[in-house]
């Protein structure tokens, strides 16, 4: 295992979330996929931020406050028009549907290159209480590394 560097273990069917996607289309994504998290890029297919189930939980446990400030933040900066409360407050039940990836993605994507030890890869995901790191190669994700690869490394090692 001490041998092994991340682009050993990596997986490179790397699945991306899109960050104009509708927080239910994201949710929908993850299930069908059967992943928990992706990376999340702009139109221009630049790397963005990163999203988990996790964020998808925190947004839809928000307050009707929280969420009538996400939507009301979302209109301004795609309309700069500034929406009436009852408007508002009316589509934060649907929120999920109305809000975007964007609004709950990370901005900060934390990576390691193909060429970083196994045991690094685990202290970067340890240190930044993370269950995935992206491998990138010039900004551009070349495959995922989950604490379930970790673990399959492990129990292979027979350490």
């Amino acid at each position: 295992m001490q041998t092994l560097n991340a682009q050993d273990i990596m997986n490179s069917n790397v699945m991306f979330a899109y960050e104009g996607w509708s927080i239910k289309y994201l949710a929908t994504f993850f299930k069908e996929k059967n992943i928990s998290g992706a990376p999340v890029v702009a139109p221009d297919n630049e790397l963005v931020g990163v999203v988990s189930v996790t964020d998808i939980f925190q947004f839809e446990n928000q307050d009707m406050d929280a969420k009538v400030a996400a939507l009301r933040d979302y209109y301004q900066s795609a309309y700069g028009d500034d929406l009436h409360i009852n408007d508002l407050q009316s589509w934060s039940h649907n929120a999920e549907e109305n809000c975007t990836v964007h609004q709950i993605m990370k901005n900060r994507v934390i990576s390691v290159t193909g060429n970083t030890s196994v045991s690094e890869v685990c202290r970067v995901m340890l240190n930044n209480k993370i269950h995935r790191v992206f491998v990138t190669d010039e900004g551009k994700v070349k495959g995922v590394i989950t604490t379930s690869n970790l673990l399959t490394v492990l129990a292979e090692s027979g350490e």
